[in-house]
């Protein structure tokens, strides 16, 4: 699933499958619904599955969106998004030459080569406005989850509202963001849906199969959180994530 080359991984992109997605009518219509009310539709993942850039492949055609957010690092992966913007093309050796320690190689399936393989496509059929990277690096070591939490959820919410070009959007995040309420913080999606009426979140939900996600193999079909719509899939299978040189 770990690719450790510049040339491995553009291959991936290149070769990146998209399949066909059957989305159930009702919960098609209720994302639909959520994304004219409140303008975006939050995509809650299981990070790690190879299939999810086609779910959100097929939404972006059925929906007409114009615009996708991604939950990487601002600090890292703004630069190469809009220089992806201008070019049409990444430049995966100049992503190679990070630090093995940056956030592009942590392997927890946030950055995959299906992601790239996605924004390409989206953007070669002129459907594709604007690219969002909404997350930031943590400052420092994380010892309390939850105080993390409770500082990371608004300014993940801040950066997608100061961002965003009012474009119809795509926000694919993890599966905790995306969930409207959580026991000792505010969630993501809880935050914006005070601010956007309307919003109604939805999860990936496969039926079985396996990710790649925190440098290792996950079971895919685990539940998720509950919220307003899910969209029930098949077999997940791990995406394809890029790792560091080998030493």
């Amino acid at each position: 699933m770990v690719v450790s080359s510049p040339q491995e991984f553009t291959a991936a992109v290149a070769e990146h499958p998209f399949r066909d997605v059957a989305f159930d009518a009702e919960a098609l219509a209720r994302a639909s619904l959520s994304l004219a009310e409140s303008g975006l539709l939050i995509v809650g993942e299981r990070h790690g599955v190879r299939e999810t850039p086609s779910v959100l492949y097929a939404l972006a055609v059925a929906l007409g969106t114009r615009a996708v957010a991604l939950e990487w690092s601002h600090e890292e992966m703004d630069g190469p998004v809009q220089a992806f913007f201008r070019t049409g093309a990444f430049d995966f050796d100049e992503l190679w030459s990070l630090p093995s320690p940056a956030e592009f190689f942590c392997g927890d399936g946030r950055i995959a080569a299906g992601h790239f393989a996605l924004l390409d496509q989206l953007r070669r059929e002129r459907r594709l406005d604007q690219v969002i990277v909404f997350d930031r690096l943590d400052p420092e070591p994380v010892s309390d989850w939850r105080e993390q939490a409770r500082v990371r959820e608004p300014e993940l919410a801040g950066r997608l509202l100061a961002e965003w070009g009012r474009q119809p959007l795509l926000v694919l995040t993890g599966a905790l963001h995306a969930q409207l309420a959580a026991p000792d913080y505010e969630t993501m999606a809880g935050y914006l849906g005070r601010r956007l009426r309307g919003l109604q979140p939805v999860m990936l939900g496969y039926e079985s199969g396996h990710c790649w996600s925190g440098g290792e193999m996950h079971d895919a079909s685990s539940p998720l959180p509950e919220a307003p719509i899910t969209f029930r899939l098949g077999v997940a299978t791990p995406a394809v994530v890029p790792g560091p040189f080998p030493t």
